[in-house]
């Protein structure tokens, strides 16, 4: 978001947002010297504290907090006269399952006509190569494009009047049936030079009615890297963990497959690997 001072004085910036119900802001930045800075996450009161702290030094603050449910507000100082700032708000969100097909909602609430509205959208390419399309009325004629692995959408719209009964861009993609694998890797674009980056892989799991998937490989090897961090340190979420493992196991046994099972534990540090093999007696 782009704050911007009309005015001939230096002026602190302040907006309200709503973001969808279920959704949680897992990243906050202010641009300084001409980059994105990120910020960390304090309790809410020690944030206000800091901020007039900063404000007082000549230092530039900014931040973003909860107000009510899913309504958020953010304050930055200063934008100097003529000049812009630039907030950056990551938050995640559940998609929603419509029939065959994941739903996803980008709000885009205001009020007033808009100069302008540019919004990119990067999708990671998934493993059954179904492509988002959108089911809004706001970009029906926009089509995504697969480059280098992933469907990117552009829009770069002018004079946008506000519509009051559709807040949000959708897109769907087609779901997955329980033979197919999903996976995605999404890597940290800001600074890809460090290699951050998250993986996600769900196997298939097979029924008695379709024992066919494996016809051809009758073993599977299979890595299990396990957050063993305090952190992580929930009985309700172990105990939910374990038991899809479980059951991931019993289906592929019950079919004839052997396993052999990788498991590496980390914690701040790496565990030495340990080694199963996994087979009916």
């Amino acid at each position: 978001m782009t704050f911007k001072n009309t005015h001939n004085r230096r002026l602190e910036g302040a907006l309200e947002f709503t973001l969808p119900e279920a959704a949680t802001i897992c990243g906050f930045g202010l641009d300084v010297d001409g980059r994105i800075v990120d910020g960390v996450v304090v309790e809410k009161e020690k944030a206000r504290v800091t901020f007039e702290k900063e404000v007082r030094k000549g230092v530039d603050p900014g931040f973003v907090e909860m107000v009510a449910g899913n309504i958020f507000r953010t304050r930055v100082y200063p934008i100097e006269a003529g000049g812009t700032r630039i907030v950056r708000v990551i938050y995640q969100d559940q998609a929603q399952i419509d029939n065959d097909s994941f739903v996803f909602h980008i709000p885009i609430y205001f009020t007033t006509t808009l100069h302008s509205l540019d919004i990119k959208l990067i999708c990671s390419e998934i493993s059954n190569n179904s492509k988002p399309t959108f089911i809004s009325k706001w970009n029906s004629n926009q089509k995504f494009i697969q480059t280098n692995g992933k469907y990117y959408c552009e829009l770069h719209l002018t004079n946008v009047q506000p519509q009051q009964d559709e807040q949000y861009i959708s897109y769907k993609i087609k779901n997955f049936s329980a033979s197919q694998s999903l996976c995605g890797v999404e890597v940290d674009i800001d600074n890809p030079d460090k290699a951050y980056f998250a993986l996600c892989y769900v196997p298939p799991l097979i029924s008695k009615k379709n024992n066919k998937m494996f016809n051809s490989r009758q073993t599977l090897s299979i890595c299990i890297l396990w957050d063993g961090s305090l952190s992580r340190f929930n009985i309700e979420n172990r105990t939910y963990e374990i038991n899809i493992l479980e059951k991931m196991l019993n289906i592929w046994k019950s079919n004839g497959i052997n396993i052999n099972l990788t498991l590496i534990i980390f914690r701040n540090v790496l565990e030495d690997a340990n080694l199963f093999q996994l087979s009916d007696p």
